[in-house]
């Protein structure tokens, strides 16, 4: 009788172990989805650092992406350049003493606030008017480069303002020649005469002006026209070398 136990159990036990061994392993990642996520990830937003003028009235002249925020972009005459310039047929320099513009026919105004023999600080501009014999003026800076104060008569003339009288009086008017610019251009004659400018700046819908500098390390030197973009006309020009 207990052989007969003992079998059956033996028997039971064995029957047990046959059904677990025909069974698959347990999949751990039943029920889990095997698909591998192939979306491309989100593009990562790229910053335009790139920031240009806003400016739309001489774009219709030059490549207004040359020009920053400000408007002022990496462009410039160069070392080589020379000032050529003249006014009313004769040669009006920068830099000039006082004594070269009397030279050419030029003397202190009456009504200006420096004479020859009032001081100038050291590195100080001083707004000067001159007038030749037949009583037109022009304005003109002049600046003392020293590190001490000195008379006027030692300062040189390094910048020289010309109003252009052209369209207001075309049959007598003041004549000029500024490397190439003169009276009656249109803004695009400036720009195919000097290129196009370092910088512009916008005072009024109908008046900007063009600079022209000749190196990098000095934006005082050089040549600025100031024009009228609407009747596309030059207002005044100015030119300029401090030594």
């Amino acid at each position: 009788m207990n052989f007969k136990r003992i079998l059956i159990s033996v028997l039971s036990f064995c029957l047990i172990l046959c059904i677990f061994a025909g069974c698959s392993p347990v999949d751990r990642n039943y029920g889990v989805s095997s698909e591998v996520d192939t979306a491309e990830p989100e593009p990562v937003p790229v910053e335009n650092d790139e920031i240009m003028s806003s400016d739309r009235v001489m774009s219709k002249y030059f490549d207004i992406s040359l020009f920053d925020e400000e408007n002022y972009a990496d462009i410039y005459l160069g070392k080589k350049f020379k000032l050529d310039t003249e006014f009313l047929g004769q040669t009006l320099k920068v830099p000039a003493t006082l004594e070269e513009m009397e030279d050419a026919g030029w003397t202190l105004a009456d009504g200006n606030t420096y004479d020859s023999n009032s001081l100038v600080f050291s590195y100080e501009t001083i707004d000067v008017i001159f007038i030749n014999a037949d009583g037109i003026g022009i304005l003109t800076q002049m600046y003392n480069s020293s590190r001490s104060s000195v008379k006027l008569s030692e300062c040189n003339v390094v910048k020289i303002m010309l109003e252009n009288n052209y369209y207001s009086d075309p049959e007598n008017f003041n004549e000029f020649s500024i490397n190439g610019i003169v009276n009656n251009m249109a803004v695009t004659d400036i720009i195919n005469t000097l290129g196009t400018p370092s910088h512009f700046y916008k005072v009024s819908d109908t008046c900007y002006y063009l600079d022209y500098f000749i190196t990098k390390k000095d934006r005082r030197n050089g040549i600025t026209v100031y024009i009228n973009p609407i009747d596309d006309v030059i207002l005044s020009v100015e030119y300029s070398y401090y030594k």
